[in-house]
């Protein structure tokens, strides 16, 4: 069985073996004192530089320079310039990325662009169980186009509903938000496009956290949301990805506005859309809101994907095994799947009592009062996130030990803990 010490001699062998990912953590702000952190599900460690970006802004930006700023700042550039400082992480071409609006809003937008390049094919496949936002943009691209939605169960009804010759676009989630299962992107994307239809993954619970090329998986669009492990702040903006070989299609942007016309300030009466990812940019940049993002986008250019997937891998294989040794005898078992490949970016841990109880968040709000930031998902899962260019070996020794801890005096059957949490 494993002691904290072997969880620190990690740490310090991970420290000293010249992995760059290691030294990542000095550029992150650190947290509450005594506070361990396992929501990067959910929003990111802060950059350490951000507050003075928005700063910047505020001040020198807004304050002073005013409509000045547009001409003498990049605030017009930042949609191309964050896509093209996530590119390396995603495993895209520089200029195939941009960072604008809401994950949903980006999943109307290709759904409809698909819907237009691959008619008259009228067919949508999404899986029943989806993240809800992500099934609700494909009911609703559906009813607007006249298509058809079809339901899958599993990855493994796809070739199924493919069959039919009909499908237009596939809308998939490369990591389930409740179990952390991953899929396979290359395989699933080359089994899609042997039926003719078109690729759109979902990449919120996997960015930033392991290894994926959208390039070389040959994946038509993408999009992910920007706040959980990319760390671009509360509310950041999402981003989306377009194949090369779609971007200068004939078919124009389901949003079309100024800032997608080829020339936006020669103000023409017709649209003309830009030859590049930047058509799928309707309006004007969230500026503020995209300083904190340029934070983090300035940390992931210099991440090597296959070290950050190697460490992710370390930290969650040992997450694993504590939690097989420390918790197992008290009805907590691994829900996620045991091998790297076929798992996400956090860990979910399902609870006996809690199902029987009707609720897991009276666990996950005793270990919040405990320090360690969790997530649960009704009834009866515990979701932990390691970020993993800022976490440690130790930090999960220590959480599990507190979580131990809290099955061992049952603390959390406390009524005080029975209250509503997001």
């Amino acid at each position: 069985m494993l002691d904290r010490d072997d969880c620190l001699a990690l740490d310090h062998g991970a420290d000293s073996s010249g992995n760059p990912v290691a030294g990542f953590a000095a550029r992150f702000a650190a947290g509450a004192p005594g506070t361990l952190y396992f929501d990067a599900n959910s929003i990111g460690p802060m950059p350490l530089a951000a507050p003075e970006r928005v700063r910047q802004v505020l001040d020198q930006g807004w304050r002073i320079a005013r409509r000045r700023s547009w001409n003498e700042t990049d605030w017009l550039d930042q949609p191309r310039k964050l896509g093209g400082s996530l590119s390396r992480v995603l495993g895209a071409g520089a200029g195939d990325v941009l960072v604008a609006d809401s994950t949903t809003i980006n999943q109307h937008k290709l759904l409809h662009h698909a819907l237009d390049l691959n008619a008259p094919r009228d067919v949508v496949v999404v899986e029943r169980e989806v993240f809800p936002s992500n099934r609700y943009a494909a009911e609703a691209a559906s009813a607007l186009r006249g298509a058809r939605l079809r339901d899958i169960s599993c990855s493994g009804e796809l070739g199924e509903a493919l069959a039919a010759g009909d499908v237009a676009v596939v809308a998939l989630s490369l990591v389930d938000y409740r179990s952390s299962t991953r899929l396979d992107l290359v395989g699933i994307t080359e089994l899609i496009h042997a039926h003719g239809a078109l690729a759109l993954w979902d990449l919120s619970h996997a960015a930033g956290a392991v290894a994926v090329s959208l390039e070389k998986a040959g994946v038509d669009f993408a999009v992910g949301c920007g706040y959980k492990y990319l760390c671009g702040g509360p509310g950041a903006p999402a981003w989306l990805y377009v194949h090369p070989r779609h971007s200068q299609s004939v078919v124009w942007p389901a949003l079309a506005g100024w800032m997608g016309h080829s020339d936006a300030f020669a103000f023409e009466p017709g649209y003309r859309p830009a030859a590049s990812v930047s058509r799928h940019q309707a309006g004007t940049p969230a500026v503020i809101a995209n300083a904190a993002m340029s934070a983090a986008a300035d940390i992931w250019c210099d991440v090597d994907p296959q070290e950050l997937d190697e460490r992710h891998r370390s930290l969650t294989n040992l997450l694993i095994r504590l939690v097989d040794e420390q918790c197992a005898e008290f009805g907590v078992t691994v829900a996620s799947p045991r091998e790297h490949a076929k798992r996400g970016g956090h860990v979910t841990l399902r609870f006996s009592d809690a199902q029987a109880e009707g609720d897991v968040s009276a666990l996950a709000q005793a270990l919040v009062e405990a320090g360690v930031i969790v997530s649960s998902r009704k009834p009866d899962a515990l979701r932990l996130a390691s970020h993993p260019l800022v976490a440690r070996h130790t930090d999960l020794w220590d959480a599990v030990s507190k979580l131990r801890g809290l099955l061992l005096s049952e603390q959390w059957r406390d009524p005080r803990y029975r209250r509503a949490s997001v």
